[in-house]
């Protein structure tokens, strides 16, 4: 039976773009990537699988799950089994850390990869709206102590977190150094361009690890040095939250397979890729 996942590298505030990226997980066959775009917007609004016109600029919104899977059933012919969403998320009010918080950070802050501290304002109201059109729309959000049937078709959401699922994916010992934002943090010794060279390998290499997972991730995103070629670099900030939402997608196919743990209480739960023994 094929099912589907759908990844959001959720914003947490209306102003800034939500990478979303659609995944078909078969049977017995490699996951196949069905369409990625760097917001809600984009992904709803593509000519069938024209794929991203990277010159164009992308903005925020609030989200709209209803517009989300009608996208999917038109792409699919139905909607996800799977959502995962890189933003913290729950039925209670999110006002600071949570117990799922602590608990990743306490096993990946060596790693350089805790996660940082909700608030009520951001991304509170976001969050909010993202459990109520969840709920509404028939799925079910899942705690940490959650038993679940694979062999069912579920309609579920959960919690993702990029950052350390890469560090299992790619097998580091610390996260990966891969946001624009933060190069001179990263590279203070280095000159502009090779800062710049330096994360679209970083970029790249992260490309090529979920494209050997998913299908067609190459065929949807260029290659990360072709940006620093060919544009400002502002544009990889897009191309990051693609592949952010391509992760989450990811742990959701992980999690359909059951190689998933969820770090939480009931709640709050953030559900991650096992660690490598």
């Amino acid at each position: 039976m094929v099912k589907l996942i759908l990844g959001i590298d959720a914003a947490w505030t209306a102003h800034h773009p939500a990478g979303v990226a659609l995944v078909t997980a078969p049977k017995r066959d490699r996951p196949r990537l069905l369409r990625v775009a760097r917001s809600y917007e984009e992904f709803c609004g593509m000519n069938n699988n024209s794929g991203i016109d990277w010159p164009a600029k992308v903005h925020g919104s609030e989200p709209n799950i209803p517009a989300l899977l009608a996208v999917c059933e038109k792409i699919a012919g139905a909607t996800p089994n799977v959502i995962a969403l890189d933003i913290p998320i729950g039925p209670q009010l999110i006002a600071g850390r949570r117990t799922a918080d602590k608990m990743v950070t306490r096993v990946y802050i060596s790693r350089k990869a805790g996660t940082h501290s909700p608030t009520a304002k951001r991304p509170g109201p976001i969050s909010r709206m993202l459990f109520e059109q969840l709920s509404a729309c028939g799925f079910e959000w899942l705690h940490a102590n959650t038993t679940i049937s694979r062999n069912k078709n579920p309609r579920v959401f959960i919690e993702a977190y990029p950052h350390p699922a890469i560090i299992e994916l790619l097998g580091l010992d610390e996260r990966l150094k891969y946001k624009v934002s933060k190069l001179q943090k990263y590279w203070p010794d280095l000159e502009g361009n090779k800062r710049r060279m330096a994360v679209a390998q970083n970029l790249a290499r992260l490309r090529t690890a979920l494209d050997k997972r998913i299908a067609a991730v190459a065929d949807w995103l260029p290659s990360a040095k072709s940006f620093i070629k060919n544009g400002p670099i502002v544009r990889l900030k897009g191309y990051e939250d693609a592949l952010d939402a391509i992760v989450c997608a990811w742990i959701g196919c992980e999690f359909l397979a059951g190689r998933c743990m969820a770090y939480g209480d009931e709640e709050s739960a953030i559900w991650l890729p096992r660690p490598v023994t």
